[in-house]
């Protein structure tokens, strides 16, 4: 995929200008940058999300699934119900929780889940969909040294065959998920 943006506002701040981003195909793509540098907007315009801005992109997904930064759960239904949103295939959801160290917490609404538990409820929810490109803002926010570890094998795994592209403050998180290529805000 190629993006070739010509102009990116927010208001009158310009976030991009004349700028050209590469994302080989089946690439493990990390994007970097402080804070305020546009990582998660480029990652809007990568997917197909946000479309307030002019140029173009090559070779762009078809079918995106997008973690966002923030969780994007419903808090007062239970963490089955969120599941459920997404996927119908009763043994897929229950290979999920378990996968995801949620077992047991399925009838729990999600507003008395921890901050780690809630993050591994919204990859749970990725884990159960299928698309073309994978997209991850900051994936493992809250979550610990063995369980992020753990985590990022199921992402792997999620990611084969498809074009993966996440957002990451911590260096770990490149090896973590196999960054082959970087894009350096």
């Amino acid at each position: 995929m190629i993006a070739r943006i010509e102009v990116k506002r927010f208001g009158e701040k310009v976030i991009f200008s004349n700028a050209v981003f590469n994302v080989p195909s089946l690439s493990h793509t990390a994007i970097l940058g402080p804070s305020g540098r546009g990582k998660t907007t480029l990652m809007r315009i990568l997917s197909g999300l946000d479309r307030e801005w002019k140029g173009s992109i090559e070779d762009g997904p078809e079918h995106p699934l997008v973690l966002f930064q923030e969780d994007r759960l419903t808090g007062n239904i239970p963490a089955l119900s969120n599941l459920r949103a997404v996927s119908d295939d009763a043994a897929a959801i229950r290979k999920v929780l378990s996968d995801t160290g949620l077992s047991g917490e399925e009838k729990k609404s999600v507003h008395e889940f921890s901050g780690g538990m809630r993050r591994r409820l919204a990859i749970a929810r990725i884990l159960l969909l299928d698309g073309d490109f994978l997209f991850l803002d900051e994936p493992f926010r809250g979550l610990d040294g063995p369980m992020k570890a753990h985590i990022a094998s199921l992402l792997l795994d999620h990611a084969a065959g498809r074009t993966l592209v996440f957002i990451t403050h911590d260096e770990d998180d490149l090896s973590l998920l196999g960054a082959d290529s970087i894009i350096e805000l």
